[in-house]
């Protein structure tokens, strides 16, 4: 049988269509396996030459089975279109890594689907040569597709070869998992830590490994729903009953800007400062030049979610997508309740994040969006000028006390909607594009936000102005580099974070970082209500108190720490690709091969 099987395969190779066929498929599934192997790599904290090569490895069975079925179909078609799959995938998936640094499972993706495509659109996805390994096996595959698929070669049929193909490679793979498990390193063992077993099973299994590990442990809304971890319950009684108003109650605006991290509001081009508004306000304020961001499955969206519900959001879903989750923890609510006027602007359209249905849900009596305030779109979104006098307008028709809540747009990436309505020629001769429109986009952001919160401060003394940043831009180089690090597996972004009081307290942080889940405590402090709340979280007026740590990913950190780490981090230029994995992949090949 076994010399039958051999004469049929050299036969076969006689046939110069076939063989080249044979040889193409051959480079192929060596190529796509170096390119899976690459594609996780670069999602990955850390990487070691031995965990590199064993990756190829395991990536080169998988995609012996995968192509071997896939081509013995005899379809072109069916061919290129797993082919696309797999280059939109890897391409999905690199760019949003490069952006939050997380990995993007399929539940989430298919959740943010429609707000991927119009960030797309906008081109805000950010670009990067990383992306250009996705396309490494693609002149192997398109010659496969064009001539491969001939006649003489769809007519040559070997089904045993096929088969022993993929069920030795499926064998090998099953013998590997055995030891794994053995080891206590198998997908089973790594699912059972939430945060470092993902990396883990990204390492060894890849990234359809971890999505499919997701979908098991996220499967319903009830499973994300509890893994909202709120922290420990406070409350404060009060002469002001929580259904009751009065007349001397405060005022609270909250004001989100969109891709202020905590450089840029210190930066300075050419002696002058990019934001000179808010710049001054570091002296003039409580400031806490470092607060923690929490940017993940629901990008900016989470930095509302956790400010208002003082909540760590999700890491692998956006929790403002939680149809069934009723914002228990919500301040807004409690304002609300307490007859305050709730509103919330956004230059955006209210569909984008669903925040037209969970605006409502935090407690929110209106919100306006693009739609709603009659303005047009002018690069992407509203100006922000125009947001600021809608919602001045809105606040001055209000019965006080009024809480009100703007989510500003026009410095969103990739940094370029500004220049339809503003430019500073001050930065025309920058070289770098990005960094450009940065610089011109927060220059238009602060003094928007001047005229806005002068004019507040003007007729309502008696209001609490927040301002505050909701992530990083993503921008890293030698003419800017963002307020970030990385430790070990973990992100982290940090943003500044103003508070203008009725009293013009001032006060600079200099010694611990600030959160997100801060913001909620601080209101509900100074509102004169009597309230309850649960959160981990720290009234940031309460300058004397030791605060406590900050949940983030699984872990607890201390402020302090936070504080030192970012506040010394310097800017380091990444290393080249080629530089950074193709040494240590061909070393740890050379090692197996002389083993």
């Amino acid at each position: 049988m076994f010399i039958n099987f051999y004469g049929r395969i050299l036969n076969a190779l006689k046939n110069k269509p076939y063989r080249k066929a044979v040889i193409a498929s051959i480079i192929l599934i060596i190529l796509n396996a170096f390119k899976t192997t690459l594609f996780n790599y670069l999602m990955l904290p850390k990487t070691g030459g031995g965990t590199l090569g064993y990756k190829f490895w395991i990536s080169l069975l998988i995609c012996a089975i995968i192509f071997s079925f896939v081509l013995s179909l005899k379809s072109k078609y069916v061919f290129l279109i797993v082919y696309i799959i797999q280059v939109i995938y890897c391409f999905t998936n690199i760019s949003y890594f490069l952006y939050y640094h997380s990995y993007l499972h399929f539940l989430q993706w298919i959740s943010l689907f429609k707000e991927a495509m119009i960030s797309a659109s906008h081109f805000a996805n950010p670009i990067s040569v990383h992306l250009l390994v996705v396309f490494i096996d693609v002149p192997v595959a398109l010659y496969i597709f064009f001539l491969c698929f001939k006649r003489e070669v769809k007519s040559t049929r070997l089904p045993f070869l096929r088969n022993a193909v993929i069920g030795l490679s499926a064998v090998i793979l099953i013998v590997i998992e055995i030891f794994n498990f053995a080891n206590g390193e198998s997908v089973v063992q790594f699912m059972e830590d939430r945060y470092t077993g993902e990396t883990r099973i990204v390492e060894r299994y890849g990234t359809v490994v971890n999505g499919i590990v997701n979908i098991v442990q996220n499967n319903t809304e009830e499973k994300l729903i509890k893994q909202l971890h709120y922290g420990k319950s406070i409350s404060s009684p009060s002469s002001v009953t929580i259904s009751k108003s009065t007349s001397q109650q405060p005022n609270y605006v909250v004001i989100q800007v969109e891709s202020m991290d905590s450089n840029i509001v210190k930066q300075k081009y050419k002696g002058s400062s990019v934001m000179p508004y808010l710049s001054s306000l570091m002296d003039n304020s409580v400031y806490y030049p470092y607060t923690l961001s929490y940017h993940k499955g629901g990008g900016t969206s989470d930095a509302e979610f956790s400010v208002i519900n003082s909540v760590e959001t999700l890491d692998a879903f956006p929790a403002i997508k939680l149809s069934s989750y009723g914002y228990p923890n919500s301040v807004v609510s409690k304002l609300a309740k307490a007859s305050y006027n709730t509103m919330a602007f956004h230059g955006n359209v209210g569909t984008f994040y669903n925040r037209n249905i969970a605006f409502s849900k935090m407690g929110f009596n209106k919100f306006y969006d693009i739609s709603s305030m009659n303005y047009d779109d002018e690069g992407w979104g509203a100006p922000d000028d125009k947001v600021f006098s809608f919602a001045y307008d809105k606040i001055e028709k209000s019965k006080m006390p009024f809480y009100t809540h703007i989510i500003t747009m026009t410095s969103h990436g990739p940094f370029e909607s500004a220049r339809h309505y503003y430019n500073n020629k001050a930065y025309d001769d920058i070289e770098n594009e990005i960094v450009k429109n940065y610089y011109n986009s927060f220059s238009y952001v602060d003094k928007s936000i001047k005229d806005f919160v002068e004019k507040v401060q003007a007729k309502y003394s008696n209001t609490y102005i927040i301002i505050y940043g909701d992530h990083t831009p993503n921008v890293n180089s030698q003419d800017f580099a963002q307020a970030s690090f990385i430790e070990g597996d973990k992100y982290f972004e940090f943003v500044p974070m103003f508070l203008l009081t009725p009293d013009h307290k001032k006060y600079k942080e200099d010694s611990v970082t600030a959160s997100f889940l801060d913001v909620a405590p601080t209101i509900l402090a100074t509102s004169e209500l009597s309230y309850s709340v649960k959160t981990d979280g720290r009234n940031l007026l309460d300058t004397e108190t030791a605060p406590s740590n900050i949940p983030f990913k699984g872990g607890s950190f201390d402020r302090s720490w936070l504080y030192n780490t970012i506040s010394n981090h310097k800017y380091v230029e990444e290393e080249p690709l080629w530089r950074k994995y193709l040494p240590s992949f061909i070393s740890s090949s050379l090692i197996e091969r002389h083993k």
